[in-house]
């Protein structure tokens, strides 16, 4: 009862609430929910965290411990001894030869699963132990409800039946708790027979999934599906996620982007390459799975073109604003074997910063995108006139302006006295950088940078004396917005990059002369108007969508059918997203009907009915200008 009525309040309370939808909050799950799904997560990736995988059992054994303290230490110890020979000190776990990393992986998993089974039917048993104390019962039974949500996402996608009924157990079990009433008015006692019957089927079909004897899946993924009951199918597919802890949102205000066209007052509906590589950019379709599932798209880490520095997910991640993009989780025919985490890189001024990737490994920037596309997101070979949308795309990228540089990267009168300080620090002459000066390869008069390759020490090598570490030299054009710095994050300012080169070279600069050198470099990454005035996106998104529909008319005539879909299927999803930010929401069945076009003439589309498609889209165009000053 208590959890129907629960249920029922947040329903009937949902349209009062302004929700952003594009903004992604946190599931809010039982701790040993949360940290058995992550776990999960975890033993799948190659490399494995194995200091990550310990901190969630750790988690998964306090919550045992509640009900069953030996049961806990039991665990914890065997989890503890499994993991003792493979944990490292810090963040680089040592790559494991893989049968010993699989089958370390799925028997932690099977601990884990057979722990948090234990605690799910413990406190089902407190609560049927319970009944005639309202209060402990009523708590136990939603500790056992939350606990089950370990389970439930792949119950559901592979056993719908028994996902219904056992739903139905749940919501049973709740009103068989009975009511304390109000005031002594309503009481109604509780039913120990419904209770102990539905609370013995669940119970039932945990244990025999996912108890004691629960062996994970020795090929593909490592999970807990529940093979043993009768109604399970094989043939499902396991569902897309990411683990508990992931950030995929996007910050706002957003960084403001310049796109050099625009700029110069064309309009983005007249170039098709470029409007063609805009939807692409904001498009999860032009990836492979699960990336693709998941709804990622470049934009997700390079928002609006720049970075962002929300960006997070577990296993993957050291710290915000960074992924190892090299993982066997986005794409395994690439995945490298080892953890190294980037920080995303700021896309502004890419036509000006070649070579391309961290280690300068690309010096065509579109052969650096295709790999992104088919070795990074495991997309399909992507079509050749996506590619040059794209590049069309990145290509109009423009840094910020900024005048306290010249034209030849020299400050200008405007800057401080203290960056003027700081230019002359730059050009000096350091012995204990084999004479080179910070300008040496940042090159003021080339967008600060050289060009080339160095190792500066901050890449571990494979072995003493390998010649593995150099990086591509960054741009500091535009670097004040684009925190953390070095190629993986390290650094969450740029005085603490300055800290970092004083003391990694000895340079021996007093505190001053850091706070000048600091004035200079934020002084050359500044940039006027950074971010957007508004949080509100509305009005900008749909005016991008109708730059995205402009390419229809282009690609029908090349007779590009996927990239039409991919357009449309872009828009109508990118419109539901964002609809939740209309300032007036009188607007949202437009919007909808707007996205319910798209989805009609992507269907059109795929069947050949050029007829609806054109109809569908001059609707679209219609609507459009028809509510242009509400759509905001």
């Amino acid at each position: 009862m208590v959890l129907a009525a629960l249920a029922a309040g947040c329903l009937l309370a949902a349209p009062l609430y302004r929700i952003e939808a594009h903004i992604v909050p946190p599931e809010d799950l039982h701790p040993a929910a949360e940290s058995y799904r992550r776990l999960a997560f975890l033993v799948n990736l190659n490399p494995v965290l194995w200091l990550e995988v310990q901190r969630d059992a750790q988690t998964i054994a306090q919550q045992l411990a509640k009900v069953d303290s030996s049961a806990a230490d039991d665990f914890q110890a065997a989890v503890d001894e499994l993991l003792e020979p493979l944990l490292t000190s810090g963040r680089h776990p040592t790559p494991t030869a893989p049968d010993v990393r699989l089958g370390t992986a799925r028997h932690v998993f099977e601990l884990a699963t057979a722990a948090v089974v234990r605690t799910l039917k413990l406190n089902l048993q407190t609560a049927l132990e319970t009944l005639g104390d309202y209060s402990i019962a009523t708590r136990s039974l939603e500790e056992a409800r939350q606990i089950w949500a370990a389970f439930e996402p792949v119950v559901q996608a592979t056993d719908s039946q028994a996902y219904r009924r056992l739903g139905e157990c749940w919501l049973e079990l709740a009103s068989a708790l009975g009511s304390p009433g109000v005031l002594g008015l309503g009481v109604v006692g509780p039913d120990p027979v419904a209770f102990r019957d539905d609370s013995q089927e669940l119970i039932e079909y945990v244990e025999l999934n996912f108890g004691d004897r629960f062996e994970a899946p020795i090929v593909g993924r490592i999970s807990a599906q529940p093979t043993q009951s009768p109604t399970f199918d094989p043939s499902a597919l396991l569902p897309q996620s990411l683990p508990p802890g992931a950030n995929i949102n996007k910050q706002l205000p957003r960084p403001r982007q310049i796109l050099n066209m625009a700029d110069r007052g064309v309009d983005e509906s007249e170039t098709v390459l470029v409007a063609l590589g805009d939807m692409a950019f904001d498009s999860p379709y032009i990836f492979g799975e699960p990336a693709r599932s998941l709804t990622l798209s470049c934009n997700t880490c390079h928002n609006k073109g720049v970075t962002n520095p929300q960006l997070f997910l577990p296993g993957l991640s050291v710290r915000p604003g960074g992924l190892d993009v090299s993982n066997s989780f986005f794409a395994p025919h690439a995945n490298n074997g080892h953890f190294d985490p980037l920080d995303t890189p700021d896309l502004r001024g890419i036509r000006f910063t070649s070579p391309y990737g961290r280690n300068g490994r690309f010096e065509s920037l579109r052969d650096f995108v295709r790999n992104v596309i088919v070795n990074e997101f495991n997309g399909d070979e992507p079509d050749p006139t996506l590619l040059d949308g794209l590049i069309a795309y990145l290509l109009e990228f423009d840094f910020l302006a900024n005048p306290h540089l010249a034209a030849d990267g020299t400050l200008t009168e405007t800057a401080s006295e203290a960056a003027h300080r700081g230019e002359a620090m730059f050009h000096r002459p350091f012995p204990q950088m084999a004479g080179r000066s910070c300008a040496s390869c940042h090159v003021p008069s080339d967008h600060f940078l050289d060009r080339k390759r160095h190792d500066i020490g901050t890449v571990r090598g494979s072995e003493t004396a390998s010649r593995d570490r150099s990086l591509d030299t960054p741009t500091l054009l535009s670097a004040r917005f684009t925190a953390p710095y070095f190629h993986d994050g390290s650094q969450p300012t740029l005085r603490a990059v300055n800290e970092w080169f004083n003391e990694h070279f000895g340079l021996g600069l007093s505190a001053v002369e850091i706070d000048d050198l600091t004035a200079y470099v934020k002084t050359v990454g500044d940039g006027t108007d950074s971010y957007e005035e508004t949080v509100y996106t509305l009005e900008s998104e749909m005016e991008e969508f109708i730059f995205f529909l402009s390419t229809y008319e282009f690609l029908k005539q090349k007779g590009k059918p996927k990239l039409i879909e991919t357009t449309f299927r872009t828009i109508a999803d990118e419109i539901r997203a964002h609809k939740w930010d209309a300032q007036d929401w009188s607007q949202l069945p437009t919007l909808e009907r707007m996205a319910t076009l798209m989805d009609e003439a992507a269907e059109a589309n795929r069947a050949g009915d050029w007829a609806t498609v054109d109809v569908r889209v001059a609707e679209y165009r219609r609507q459009y200008e028809a509510n242009i000053d509400r759509l905001r």
